[in-house]
């Protein structure tokens, strides 16, 4: 009797998979000089500015026993779970604790590694449960799988890349149900697809529907699927023949098990939609006439070695990363032509890839995919179910290999070599002379390779071991050099000891709750990074109109879901109870407003003289305070302190004096002071500039703004200063106290690709005596805090007549607002400009106590239990047979497994022979095939693929 082989053992080459994809990461960290390779780190874009400082305070709140559900640290306070269930909610974040704040880098470096291995372990293990198969090549697909275009494009996007490899088990999940009735590995990996993250487990749904249809319908007729519905057949009732079609029985466990996958999650999801109500992740328009993006011929060349990846949606070469390997590329053709794989499977798959393809080209279908909204980067975020599809048509045929004459698969090489001929003769987005060059290099070594696998003189076990080791090559030559990872690691964490050290004086000198902010931060969420509350944040869980309000008010911003502190007017420092600054940029700090306290390496702490408390009472007229109401944010934040205090005119504009033009049109009589400077150049072949003149009539601050995204950069100087910054980050800029009479040049240098364009620009000085007076009365009715905790403060307020509470915290409806122990009414807590909480209140002295609550939690957490229950009960009854009906076609499978879908690698033992005859052409098509021509029912067959 044969002895039973080990679950390592038979899983062998899916092992082997993931450690060559292990390898090649490993390979790729080496030629950066990855950490501990060198001193680099994987983080880029929002990897660096989100994800990293994220990972950092997740580490902080579990080790310090902080909650997970609110954070008072970026964007003035938010939803922290949401950037948890968004961004952190991979099994693999665990990492994080083992390596610690300082070590997030290396944290994440190595789950991207073990994302690869995973991706490329459950693609081979896919095709290993799926066609039977035990030998090499699962590992070759496995490889190319895991580093297909879209994980070159998108690997620091980590969080997307766990649905890569639980997707393929969700469609093996499928596969399942519509073969043997067995719901569990559906259920199960959908269910967790929606804990790592939310987003990417939405288009899993919408294409798990697609390929329910499409694998169905590639085994089964039509008129099999649909006979026995015949209401007038005189066949046994309808029912007891619904009951044993595979179509609907396997059609309501996919629907069902889908609710009960999603049901289980509840406790996640029903919180994360109260914050996806709030942030920009829902916002967006939908499409109002057809529009393409991309040819035919673009795309088809996109899936050339090498390929340039698309990471952004705006330019001439945005393209869906499809890229699969060279491999595929020769399979397909031939997939398409196999006499032994059945006509309708190919137009199932076929169908499958257009759908897919009209989805990436097609705006109204991108809209769809994309949850009701555009991306506003990083399109085609669903394109690895593509390689998916495209992967499993390759492997279908590669399967198929000994059904084709050498001339067939010569002239597959030959069609792919024409096709790279013809891309070079008319040129192609994304693909240079080294990807034309590589693809033709692998083309050829492929074309090689399966000349030998249907050689019968060589072992298929061993040439299986050759294409492995020829994909591993043409990942390695054709992806290694399409990363981007570049930013030391000592840019990142080199001055986090000195702030922490900083951080605990200002601890001990405060006692209390406090806001503070960086002058110049290095990422968009340096609150998060380096663990202090503050004001900037970059996040798609952020609040949109909060982040609206901020940008109104003059913080550097995208208006939608990230803003970004650089010093501010006092106004906005009061308003936002910024009590330190932390100047990090060599700023000039005016003695006027503020104190300095400590210094630590770079970084000197200063106290701002005139902090508000984070709520405190103040003119009712602030109820109605409308951000958005003007254009320049100077306008906007002396609207909101007239409001609140009565004091009006707090800021004075400043004149243009004098403008001189390089290259430039004269401006319009009075342009300049309307705030709106439109300009064009004289000779669109040549460079320009302008500059506008300031004086100051007395000492005192002066604060600018401008914005042009027409301009390169904008220089503001004097005798005595000089500041340089990016022209289209429209900010508020504090350019220090500057004495009368002392001129300030504005220089604007337009861009040479640009022959017009329009300049933002205001410039103000503060009256100091209404400020102070204004400051004052705010004041007096300031919050005194008793105490506080990350998702509540309590405290004390005097409030006068006809006042209004006004707090800097983000509104959210999860917040409750109590009174001396009394709930709010919902219609005496308010929205301030849609963005920021207030609240109605009588005059008096009061108790406060703000609270902040997530009912979706609870909600969520009793659906989830219920199911729990639900779904243990459905397992007792399954094994049990209690209540339990099976279908006609599953007690067939059960008493005879030749009359139904072939078992699993787990449940029979795997044909070794990978050479044989029979082991290659013994699947389910060919049976079909051959009992449609002897006359048998394709309806009890239950092989087909």
């Amino acid at each position: 009797m044969q002895k039973k082989r080990s679950a390592f053992y038979r899983n062998r080459f899916v092992w082997i998979a993931g450690l060559c994809a292990a390898g090649i990461m490993t390979l790729v960290y080496f030629c950066y000089n990855l950490v501990p390779f060198g001193e680099m780190t994987i983080l880029r874009m929002d990897l660096y500015h989100q994800y990293g400082p994220l990972f950092a305070e997740l580490y902080d709140r579990i080790t310090e026993g902080g909650s997970l559900l609110y954070s008072w640290q970026s964007g003035l306070g938010g939803s922290f779970l949401g950037n948890l269930l968004n961004y952190l909610a991979s099994p693999f974040t665990l990492l994080v604790l083992a390596f610690g704040h300082e070590n997030v880098t290396e944290a994440i470096s190595l789950m991207i590694l073990l994302k690869s291995v995973a991706s490329a372990c459950a693609f081979a293990y896919y095709l290993k449960a799926s066609f039977h198969k035990e030998d090499a090549s699962i590992a070759a697909f496995g490889v190319l799988y895991a580093f297909c275009g879209y994980f070159i494009a998108y690997y620091w996007n980590l969080m997307w890349i766990d649905a890569m490899y639980l997707f393929p088990l969700v469609m093996l999940g499928i596969e399942r149900i519509i073969r043997r009735g067995r719901p569990a590995l559906y259920c199960v990996s959908l269910a967790l697809c929606f804990v790592t993250n939310y987003y990417m487990a939405y288009m899993v749904c919408v294409f798990s529907v697609l390929y329910f249809f499409t694998y169905y319908f590639s085994g089964h007729a039509l008129s099999d699927t649909f006979e026995t519905v015949d209401p007038f057949s005189k066949k046994p009732s309808l029912i007891k023949r619904l009951k044993n079609s595979r179509f609907f029985c396997a059609g309501w466990k996919f629907a069902f098990y889908s609710v009960l996958a999603v049901s289980l999650c509840c406790v996640l999801l029903f919180p994360l939609i109260e914050v996806l109500a709030e942030s920009s992740a829902t916002s967006g328009s939908a499409p109002t006439q057809l529009q393409k993006y991309f040819s035919v011929f673009d795309f088809l060349a996109n899936h050339l070695a090498a390929s340039d990846p698309t990471i952004r949606s705006s330019g001439s070469d945005v393209l869906p990363n499809v890229y699969c390997g060279v491999l595929t590329l020769l399979l397909v053709p031939l997939y398409l032509f196999c006499k032994t794989i059945p006509s309708r499977e190919k137009a199932a798959y076929v169908c499958l890839l257009g759908v897919l393809y009209l989805s990436f080209d097609l705006n109204y279908l991108n809209f769809f995919w994309h949850g009701l909204h555009f991306p506003n980067d990083l399109p085609y975020r669903f394109s690895f179910m593509y390689s998916f599809v495209l992967l499993r048509m390759a492997y279908r045929a590669f399967t198929q290999l000994r059904a084709f004459s050498r001339n067939q698969l010569l002239g597959a090489g030959v069609g792919l070599v024409g096709f790279l001929v013809l891309v070079e003769e008319l040129g192609s987005k994304n693909i240079d002379d080294v990807s034309l060059l590589l693809s033709l290099l692998f083309a050829v070594g492929y074309v090689v390779v399966l000349y030998i696998f249907k050689n019968r003189r060589y072992a298929a076990s061993a040439v299986s071991i050759l294409l492995l080791c020829t994909v591993i090559s043409e990942i390695a030559l054709a992806d290694t050099n399409k990363y981007s990872m570049n930013q030391p690691k000592e840019n990142y964490t080199a001055d986090y000891v000195d702030f922490q050290a900083l951080k605990a004086q200002l601890d001990e000198y405060d006692g209390g709750f406090y806001r503070m902010e960086l002058t110049n931060l290095r990422t968009r969420m340096d609150p998060s990074w380096y663990g202090y509350n503050g004001v900037s944040v970059f996040s798609s869980m952020a609040y949109e109109k909060t982040a609206n309000l901020q940008s109104e008010v003059g913080l550097f911003g995208n208006f939608i879901n990230s803003y970004t502190y650089r010093l501010q007017t006092p106004v906005y420092n009061a308003m936002f109870g910024l009590k330190y600054i932390v100047d990090n940029d060599a700023s000039d700090m005016s003695e006027q407003f503020y104190k300095p306290l400590f210094s630590q390496g770079v970084f000197y702490a200063y106290e701002n003289l005139y902090a508000l408390p984070v709520a405190f009472a103040c003119g009712e007229v602030a109820a109605s305070w409308d951000s958005g109401a003007t254009t320049d944010p100077f306008a906007a934040q002396a609207d909101w302190f007239e409001a609140a205090t009565g004091f009006s005119n707090v800021f004075r504009k400043m004149p243009v004096e004098y403008v001189s033009y390089n290259n430039i049109e004269e401006f319009l009589e009075g342009e300049t002071e309307s705030g709106t400077i439109s300009y064009r150049k004289l000779d669109t072949g040549a460079g320009a500039s302008f500059t506008l003149e300031l004086t100051p009539t007395e000492d005192g601050n002066v604060y600018v703004y401008a914005k042009s995204d027409q301009a390169d950069s904008i220089l503001y100087s004097s005798n005595l200063f000089s500041k340089s910054v990016t022209a289209s980050e429209g900010n508020i800029l504090d350019l220090g106290r500057r004495s009368a009479g002392e001129t300030i040049y504005v220089d604007v240098a337009v861009k040479s690709t640009e022959a017009s364009g329009t300049l933002e620009f205001y410039a103000y000085t503060m009256d100091t005596d209404a400020f102070e007076a204004g400051y004052a009365s705010l004041a007096d009715g300031g919050l005194k805090l008793t105490s506080y905790g990350d998702t509540y403060l309590r405290g004390t307020l005097t409030a006068g007549d006809d006042e209004i509470v006004f707090t800097s915290i983000p509104y959210d409806r999860n917040w409750k607002v109590y009174v001396d122990g009394q709930a709010l009414f919902e219609e005496d807590v308010l929205a301030i400009s849609e963005g920021l909480l207030g609240f109605r209140i009588g005059p008096g002295e009061h108790e406060i106590t703000l609270r902040y609550t997530s009912s979706g939690l609870y909600v969520g957490a009793l659906f989830s239990c219920i199911t729990i229950v639900f779904a243990t009960f459905l397992v007792i009854c399954r094994r049990r047979e209690w209540l339990w009906y099976k279908p006609k076609y599953t007690r067939k499978w059960e008493q005879d497994p030749t009359q139904g879908p072939a078992p699993s690698a787990a449940d029979e033992p795997v044909r070794h022979e990978a050479d044989s005859l029979i082991a290659e052409y013994l699947d389910l098509d060919i049976i079909v095939e051959d009992k449609k021509r002897s006359g048998g029912s394709e309806q009890d067959d239950e092989n087909s693929v």
